[in-house]
């Protein structure tokens, strides 16, 4: 059973939210990691905000628990549900992570491919700039609540295909394509 965060504490889980607007992937060049920045103020502004504003409400709230990053993304975590899911805005992934989830730091986020997933939407959102919202966004949260199975739908696989490929290249993670596909099968 989790406890209802005190106000000091989600103050702190606010400013952790905050000053992860500002980190950067360690794994980037120096260039790379310029412009991951820049880009949170520039060619992703719409997102940032919106997931920034998002997640900020959701601590305030004590909606959150926990906050972990990887690769310069901000991973909010609410723990404890009957549930996993994610949802990604820019550099924000907000989390409900099941009483399945478990790990602590980069761990928890290795160890839970819903995590590696939901980063991979960030990378969309950095390479869709503005358009992410509507091309992404709102196509992939249709999804999530229409019909059908939201894992094969099309953002879906595309989030899988890039978090396969960074994750297996910067931590050698071995992906399960059972439920998370990074591949369309005809």
């Amino acid at each position: 059973m989790f406890m209802k965060a005190s106000f000091s504490h989600r103050l702190r889980l606010a400013a952790q939210i905050t000053r992860g607007l500002f980190l950067t992937d360690a794994k980037r060049t120096v260039v790379g990691r310029v412009w991951q920045l820049l880009s949170r103020f520039t060619w992703e502004l719409p997102q940032t905000l919106v997931g920034w504003s998002y997640t900020l409400g959701r601590a305030l709230a004590g909606q959150v628990d926990r906050v972990d990053v990887i690769g310069g993304i901000t991973f909010a975590t609410k723990l404890g549900c009957s549930y996993g899911m994610g949802v990604s805005l820019g550099t924000f992934v907000d989390l409900w992570a099941g009483s399945w989830m478990y790990g602590e730091g980069e761990d928890f986020i290795l160890g839970n491919q819903i995590c590696m997933h939901e980063f991979g939407h960030t990378i969309d959102s950095q390479l869709f700039g503005w358009a992410y919202l509507p091309v992404i966004g709102l196509p992939s949260l249709l999804s999530a609540f229409g019909k059908g199975n939201h894992n094969v739908f099309w953002t879906e696989i595309r989030a899988n295909r890039h978090a396969k490929n960074y994750f297996s290249k910067h931590y050698a993670i071995a992906w399960n394509e059972s439920g998370y596909p990074s591949e369309y099968i005809a």
